[in-house]
């Protein structure tokens, strides 16, 4: 007999939580892994998008039953893609307007919508909707010869409340890594509903700061991937 994926997660969940039904629990299970995801962005996904010479938005190739929390990063032949609010922004290596630019009361001396920089040939991109990324230009035919690639977070869409719990499309290894996570979010949930036989103030209180501890620890896993003590630091701008 095969089980699915969730039946873990649902049978740990079943046994402190007497007299909740399993729609109730598979509801808040899916809420619960919903705000983790989009929380964290540990759901990571890397997209290849070809390009021509023509359009300006494209849309993205992700999994079925998953959504764009946001753009972490876009990239074209390795070289990292500006985003558009990137660009036309005058700063020194520190990220300050340099003095010889400013009035006396710090006010810029320069058009604000202007720079001595030429930005004209700068192929930058925006994200004005979840589902597509949007150029600030078309690409020139030497651009389009290669993908944009956009490292995505991801999340679940709502629709796969509809289909059965043990069919939602995450992958296999998260079930596993984020267990505890999943199921300290459900109880907090859970338990803080007023008026329920397995409702717990004491306990709710105490899950919702494990579950938030757990989210702030992912978040930063995120980042650095699964790699025990990585240097969390970099050199200044400009070295």
């Amino acid at each position: 007999m095969s089980c699915a994926p969730t039946d873990r997660l649902m049978q740990t969940l079943r046994v402190n939580l007497p007299g909740a039904t399993d729609a109730a629990i598979e509801l808040e299970l899916f809420n619960t892994m919903d705000r983790f995801f989009r929380r964290t962005n540990a759901w990571r996904f890397e997209d290849q998008i070809t390009i021509n010479t023509s359009d300006l938005e494209y849309g993205f190739n992700i999994p079925q039953g998953t959504m764009v929390v946001r753009e972490l990063s876009v990239s074209l032949n390795g070289v990292p893609v500006p985003a558009a609010s990137q660009v036309n922004v005058v700063t020194s290596s520190l990220g300050r307007i340099d003095p010889s630019l400013t009035f006396p009361d710090g006010d810029a001396s320069y058009d604000p919508i202007s720079s001595d920089i030429d930005t004209s040939n700068i192929f930058s991109y925006a994200i004005y909707k979840p589902s597509f990324i949007t150029v600030t230009k078309p690409a020139d035919a030497d651009q389009a010869q290669y993908p944009l690639v956009a490292t995505l977070a991801l999340t679940l869409v709502p629709d796969c409340l509809e289909c059965d719990c043990g069919e939602w499309p995450l992958e296999d290894w998260m079930y596993d890594t984020f267990f505890e996570d999943f199921t300290e979010g459900t109880y907090a949930t859970m338990f803080a509903m007023a008026s329920k036989p397995w409702a717990n103030r004491e306990l709710a209180i105490l899950h919702g700061k494990r579950f938030r501890n757990a989210m702030a620890f992912r978040k930063q896993e995120a980042v650095r991937g699964f790699a025990y003590d990585v240097p969390n630091w970099r050199f200044p701008r400009g070295w």
